[in-house]
């Protein structure tokens, strides 16, 4: 299980994440993570959860979102849910520090496997420009987090016919999903 309390960092993004409660801590209820973002324009790309709802809760700050085709600002105090498939993105609305909890039900492992990766292949540089994380990397991860998370476009079946292959492409130049030395610490 992954420490409660854990802190990792993604500098590409200016984003700093603690867990507060993994699938294993919440018999698989509730996964949470309190994000700090600094001001500076990343905006998380729009993306899916085909098997989680999930909730924001904004505690400081200026939250910029899109929950489906619904687009604004939330203030400290005010929680937004994004419902189970629908695509939405997020950004640090304002000129200061940008504070939420992130909140994911049920709890999947599969989550912190994704922040566990993404944060570590920032913390070596190796996202996009845009703080995305590349196409071939993305395709590997995605066989292992697919559960719970997914790009908005292209379509699911679209993905689900080629994603495999460019993962098998991905794994040859050796991407993995999950790297030793981005393994965040245990109990």
């Amino acid at each position: 299980m992954i420490k409660i309390g854990t802190v990792i960092e993604s500098p590409q993004t200016g984003e700093r994440l603690t867990i507060r409660s993994t699938a294993e801590s919440s018999n698989g209820r509730l996964f949470q993570a309190e994000l700090i973002v600094k001001p500076g324009g990343y905006v998380v790309r729009s993306h899916i959860h085909p098997s989680q709802e999930e909730s924001f809760v904004v505690l400081e700050g200026t939250y910029g979102y899109r929950i489906g085709d619904k687009t604004g600002v939330a203030h400290p105090g005010e929680t937004l849910v994004c419902p189970i498939g629908v695509p939405h993105s997020q950004w640090n609305a304002g000129d200061g520090v940008m504070r939420i909890y992130y909140e994911h039900r049920p709890a999947l492992a599969s989550a912190e496997i994704f922040f566990e990766t993404q944060f570590g292949l920032s913390r070596e540089g190796k996202l996009s420009a845009k703080g995305d994380i590349k196409l071939l990397q993305g395709a590997v991860l995605l066989q292992e987090v697919g559960d719970f998370i997914r790009p908005a476009s292209p379509p699911i079946w679209v993905q689900n016919l080629v994603f495999p292959v460019l993962a098998v492409i991905g794994r040859l130049l050796g991407y993995r999903a999950r790297y030793a030395r981005f393994a965040l610490p245990t109990r």
